[in-house]
Protein backbone atom coordinates (compact mmCIF):
# COMPACT_ATOMS: atom_id res chain seq x y z
CA UNK A 1 0.00 0.00 0.00
CA UNK A 2 1.17 3.53 -1.00
CA UNK A 3 2.34 5.68 1.73
CA UNK A 4 -0.35 8.47 0.34
CA UNK A 5 -3.54 5.84 1.18
CA UNK A 6 -2.34 4.74 4.52
CA UNK A 7 -2.19 8.73 5.58
CA UNK A 8 -5.58 9.69 4.24
CA UNK A 9 -8.37 9.58 7.08
CA UNK A 10 -11.01 6.83 7.20
CA UNK A 11 -14.66 8.01 6.58
CA UNK A 12 -16.74 7.93 9.50
CA UNK A 13 -19.90 5.12 9.63
CA UNK A 14 -23.14 6.07 11.15
CA UNK A 15 -22.68 2.93 13.53
CA UNK A 16 -19.84 4.87 15.02
CA UNK A 17 -21.85 7.75 16.27
CA UNK A 18 -21.80 8.88 19.65
CA UNK A 19 -24.08 7.10 23.02
CA UNK A 20 -25.45 10.82 23.36
CA UNK A 21 -26.34 11.11 19.74
CA UNK A 22 -28.20 7.67 20.01
CA UNK A 23 -29.60 8.69 23.83
CA UNK A 24 -31.42 11.83 22.15
CA UNK A 25 -32.70 10.10 19.03
CA UNK A 26 -34.43 7.59 21.55
CA UNK A 27 -35.73 10.19 24.12
CA UNK A 28 -37.39 12.27 20.96
CA UNK A 29 -39.19 8.87 19.69
CA UNK A 30 -40.12 8.16 23.54
CA UNK A 31 -41.52 11.95 23.61
CA UNK A 32 -43.53 11.26 20.49
CA UNK A 33 -44.38 7.96 21.69
CA UNK A 34 -46.10 9.46 24.87
CA UNK A 35 -47.66 12.25 22.79
CA UNK A 36 -49.22 10.06 20.46
CA UNK A 37 -50.39 7.96 23.38
CA UNK A 38 -51.98 11.24 25.21
CA UNK A 39 -53.56 12.40 22.02
CA UNK A 40 -55.26 8.99 21.13
CA UNK A 41 -56.73 8.44 24.72
CA UNK A 42 -57.80 12.29 24.56
CA UNK A 43 -59.91 11.47 21.52
CA UNK A 44 -60.88 8.16 23.29
CA UNK A 45 -62.38 10.18 26.43
CA UNK A 46 -64.40 12.81 23.92
CA UNK A 47 -65.68 10.13 22.08
CA UNK A 48 -66.85 8.93 25.46
CA UNK A 49 -68.30 11.77 26.84
CA UNK A 50 -70.06 12.57 23.88
CA UNK A 51 -71.58 8.95 23.76
CA UNK A 52 -72.29 9.42 27.28
CA UNK A 53 -74.58 13.17 26.51
CA UNK A 54 -76.14 11.38 23.72
CA UNK A 55 -77.51 8.79 25.98
CA UNK A 56 -78.43 11.13 28.81
CA UNK A 57 -80.31 13.75 26.22
CA UNK A 58 -82.27 10.24 24.74
CA UNK A 59 -83.23 9.36 28.13
CA UNK A 60 -84.10 12.94 29.71
CA UNK A 61 -86.31 13.01 25.78
CA UNK A 62 -88.16 9.90 26.73
CA UNK A 63 -88.97 10.93 30.68
CA UNK A 64 -90.12 13.63 29.17
CA UNK A 65 -93.03 12.20 27.02
CA UNK A 66 -93.38 9.44 29.47
CA UNK A 67 -94.58 12.04 31.62
CA UNK A 68 -96.52 14.28 28.53
CA UNK A 69 -98.14 10.93 27.82
CA UNK A 70 -98.79 9.81 31.46
CA UNK A 71 -100.39 13.57 32.14
CA UNK A 72 -102.27 13.64 29.15
CA UNK A 73 -103.48 9.68 29.63
CA UNK A 74 -104.85 11.36 33.79
CA UNK A 75 -106.66 14.41 31.89
CA UNK A 76 -108.59 12.24 29.38
CA UNK A 77 -109.52 9.62 32.10
CA UNK A 78 -110.54 12.89 34.76
CA UNK A 79 -112.39 13.79 31.37
CA UNK A 80 -114.05 10.74 30.55
CA UNK A 81 -115.09 9.86 34.24
CA UNK A 82 -117.10 13.69 34.14
CA UNK A 83 -118.71 13.23 30.56
CA UNK A 84 -119.89 8.94 32.10
CA UNK A 85 -120.70 10.01 35.33
CA UNK A 86 -122.24 13.61 35.15
CA UNK A 87 -121.69 16.03 38.34
CA UNK A 88 -123.39 16.43 41.53
CA UNK A 89 -123.52 19.95 43.51
CA UNK A 90 -123.07 19.86 47.14
CA UNK A 91 -126.20 20.12 49.01
CA UNK A 92 -124.07 22.38 51.36
CA UNK A 93 -123.17 24.70 48.24
CA UNK A 94 -123.61 28.62 48.72
CA UNK A 95 -125.65 30.53 45.89
CA UNK A 96 -122.53 31.31 44.15
CA UNK A 97 -121.08 27.82 43.93
CA UNK A 98 -118.04 28.52 45.05
CA UNK A 99 -118.17 27.27 48.66
CA UNK A 100 -120.08 25.25 51.27
CA UNK A 101 -122.48 27.00 53.69
CA UNK A 102 -121.83 25.76 57.02
CA UNK A 103 -124.93 24.10 58.68
CA UNK A 104 -127.58 26.13 56.53
CA UNK A 105 -126.02 29.34 58.00
CA UNK A 106 -126.80 31.70 55.78
CA UNK A 107 -130.61 31.44 56.87
CA UNK A 108 -129.46 33.63 59.60
CA UNK A 109 -130.13 36.85 57.64
CA UNK A 110 -128.82 40.22 58.73
CA UNK A 111 -125.82 38.65 60.63
CA UNK A 112 -122.23 39.21 59.06
CA UNK A 113 -120.86 36.99 56.34
CA UNK A 114 -117.93 35.27 57.70
CA UNK A 115 -115.98 33.49 54.76
CA UNK A 116 -112.90 31.00 55.01
CA UNK A 117 -110.49 29.92 52.43
CA UNK A 118 -108.92 27.23 52.78
CA UNK A 119 -105.81 24.55 51.58
CA UNK A 120 -106.21 21.11 53.40
CA UNK A 121 -102.05 20.81 52.77
CA UNK A 122 -101.14 24.25 54.30
CA UNK A 123 -100.29 24.28 57.91
CA UNK A 124 -101.88 27.70 58.97
CA UNK A 125 -105.21 26.16 57.72
CA UNK A 126 -104.50 22.86 60.19
CA UNK A 127 -104.01 25.47 63.12
CA UNK A 128 -107.31 27.62 62.27
CA UNK A 129 -108.89 24.41 61.94
CA UNK A 130 -108.22 23.30 65.31
CA UNK A 131 -108.96 27.25 67.03
CA UNK A 132 -110.86 29.92 65.47
CA UNK A 133 -113.04 27.46 63.43
CA UNK A 134 -115.09 25.46 66.13
CA UNK A 135 -115.60 29.10 67.48
CA UNK A 136 -116.64 30.18 64.29
CA UNK A 137 -118.80 27.13 63.99
CA UNK A 138 -120.72 27.65 67.46
CA UNK A 139 -121.41 31.36 66.55
CA UNK A 140 -123.16 30.13 63.49
CA UNK A 141 -125.03 27.28 65.39
CA UNK A 142 -126.01 30.51 67.85
CA UNK A 143 -127.29 32.26 65.05
CA UNK A 144 -124.88 35.07 64.78
CA UNK A 145 -122.86 34.70 61.61
CA UNK A 146 -123.43 32.91 58.33
CA UNK A 147 -120.32 30.91 57.36
CA UNK A 148 -118.99 29.76 54.48
CA UNK A 149 -116.18 27.22 53.74
CA UNK A 150 -114.30 27.65 50.25
CA UNK A 151 -111.28 24.81 49.77
CA UNK A 152 -108.57 25.81 47.21
CA UNK A 153 -105.94 23.79 45.85
CA UNK A 154 -103.23 26.07 44.86
CA UNK A 155 -100.57 24.15 46.82
CA UNK A 156 -101.09 21.31 44.12
CA UNK A 157 -99.16 23.29 42.01
CA UNK A 158 -95.70 22.46 41.14
CA UNK A 159 -96.06 19.44 43.07
CA UNK A 160 -96.90 15.85 43.07
CA UNK A 161 -100.11 13.60 44.12
CA UNK A 162 -102.63 16.18 43.56
CA UNK A 163 -103.33 15.92 47.25
CA UNK A 164 -105.53 19.61 47.84
CA UNK A 165 -107.83 18.51 44.39
CA UNK A 166 -108.35 14.86 45.85
CA UNK A 167 -109.10 15.99 49.82
CA UNK A 168 -111.25 18.69 48.21
CA UNK A 169 -113.29 16.20 45.94
CA UNK A 170 -113.03 14.32 49.24
CA UNK A 171 -114.02 16.62 51.52
CA UNK A 172 -117.37 17.40 48.65
CA UNK A 173 -118.55 14.07 48.32
CA UNK A 174 -118.72 13.69 52.32
CA UNK A 175 -121.03 16.83 52.09
CA UNK A 176 -123.46 15.09 49.91
CA UNK A 177 -123.37 12.43 52.80
CA UNK A 178 -123.95 14.83 55.43
CA UNK A 179 -120.57 14.65 56.81
CA UNK A 180 -119.04 17.95 56.25
CA UNK A 181 -116.76 19.69 58.00
CA UNK A 182 -115.93 16.72 59.90
CA UNK A 183 -114.68 15.04 57.42
CA UNK A 184 -112.35 18.29 56.77
CA UNK A 185 -110.93 18.12 60.45
CA UNK A 186 -110.37 14.25 59.68
CA UNK A 187 -107.96 15.34 57.11
CA UNK A 188 -106.61 18.51 59.28
CA UNK A 189 -105.67 16.20 61.72
CA UNK A 190 -104.06 13.51 59.34
CA UNK A 191 -101.39 16.82 57.60
CA UNK A 192 -98.40 15.81 56.80
CA UNK A 193 -96.67 14.54 53.64
CA UNK A 194 -100.12 14.31 51.80
CA UNK A 195 -103.09 11.53 51.38
CA UNK A 196 -103.24 8.43 49.29
CA UNK A 197 -106.60 6.82 48.11
CA UNK A 198 -106.95 4.86 50.54
CA UNK A 199 -106.94 7.28 53.27
CA UNK A 200 -109.42 9.80 51.87
CA UNK A 201 -111.36 7.06 49.73
CA UNK A 202 -112.09 4.72 52.84
CA UNK A 203 -110.57 5.17 56.30
CA UNK A 204 -111.35 8.96 56.62
CA UNK A 205 -115.57 8.17 55.65
CA UNK A 206 -115.55 5.82 57.96
CA UNK A 207 -113.67 7.56 60.74
CA UNK A 208 -116.46 10.13 60.46
CA UNK A 209 -119.23 7.39 60.57
CA UNK A 210 -119.72 6.29 57.18
CA UNK A 211 -121.13 3.33 56.62
CA UNK A 212 -123.00 0.94 54.64
CA UNK A 213 -124.85 2.42 51.73
CA UNK A 214 -124.36 6.15 52.71
CA UNK A 215 -120.14 4.58 52.44
CA UNK A 216 -121.00 2.86 49.22
CA UNK A 217 -122.29 6.84 48.13
CA UNK A 218 -119.42 8.24 49.22
CA UNK A 219 -116.81 6.10 47.91
CA UNK A 220 -118.84 5.96 44.41
CA UNK A 221 -118.81 10.21 44.26
CA UNK A 222 -115.13 9.98 45.11
CA UNK A 223 -114.21 7.08 42.40
CA UNK A 224 -116.44 9.08 39.71
CA UNK A 225 -114.91 12.61 40.51
CA UNK A 226 -118.67 13.82 40.92
CA UNK A 227 -117.91 16.93 42.49
CA UNK A 228 -115.21 18.13 40.62
CA UNK A 229 -116.80 20.94 38.83
CA UNK A 230 -117.74 22.17 41.96
CA UNK A 231 -114.03 21.45 43.03
CA UNK A 232 -112.88 23.56 40.34
CA UNK A 233 -115.06 26.77 40.82
CA UNK A 234 -113.95 27.07 44.19
CA UNK A 235 -110.64 27.33 42.83
CA UNK A 236 -111.88 29.75 39.88
CA UNK A 237 -114.20 31.76 41.46
CA UNK A 238 -111.41 32.40 44.36
CA UNK A 239 -111.82 36.71 44.85
CA UNK A 240 -108.44 38.36 43.36
CA UNK A 241 -107.65 39.41 46.91
CA UNK A 242 -107.37 35.98 48.05
CA UNK A 243 -103.67 35.37 47.70
CA UNK A 244 -103.07 32.64 50.31
CA UNK A 245 -104.38 30.46 53.06
CA UNK A 246 -106.27 30.79 55.74
CA UNK A 247 -107.62 34.05 54.40
CA UNK A 248 -110.59 35.58 56.94
CA UNK A 249 -113.30 37.54 55.10
CA UNK A 250 -116.36 39.11 56.94
CA UNK A 251 -118.76 40.35 54.51
CA UNK A 252 -115.69 40.54 52.21
CA UNK A 253 -113.63 42.71 54.19
CA UNK A 254 -110.27 40.78 55.21
CA UNK A 255 -110.14 39.73 59.21
CA UNK A 256 -107.39 38.34 60.61
CA UNK A 257 -107.69 36.73 64.24
CA UNK A 258 -105.19 38.03 66.46
CA UNK A 259 -104.37 35.76 69.41
CA UNK A 260 -105.97 32.35 67.92
CA UNK A 261 -104.37 30.08 71.18
CA UNK A 262 -106.74 32.77 73.45
CA UNK A 263 -109.55 33.62 71.35
CA UNK A 264 -112.58 33.00 72.90
CA UNK A 265 -116.28 32.86 71.55
CA UNK A 266 -117.23 36.58 72.48
CA UNK A 267 -113.40 38.01 71.17
CA UNK A 268 -114.12 36.46 67.98
CA UNK A 269 -117.55 38.03 67.89
CA UNK A 270 -116.60 41.21 68.51
CA UNK A 271 -113.79 41.03 66.19
CA UNK A 272 -116.25 39.94 63.42
CA UNK A 273 -118.72 42.69 64.47
CA UNK A 274 -115.65 45.59 64.24
CA UNK A 275 -114.64 44.50 60.45
CA UNK A 276 -118.37 44.15 59.50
Amino acid sequence: MSKNKQNQPRPTSPASSSPSTRAETTSRREQLRVQQAAEAQRARNRRIITAVAVVLAVVIVAVVVVVLVQNQARQREEQGLRAEQGQITPPSANEAGNGLVYNNSTQNTGTPLVEVYLDYQCPGCASASALIDPKLEELADAGEIQLSYHMLYGLDRGGAGNHSYRSNLAATCADVQGAFPEYGQQVFATQGAGWTDQQLRDQFPQAVGLSGEALTAFQACYDNRSTSDFVDAMQELKPSYVTYTPYFAVNGNQWQPENPEIETTQTVLDAINRVA
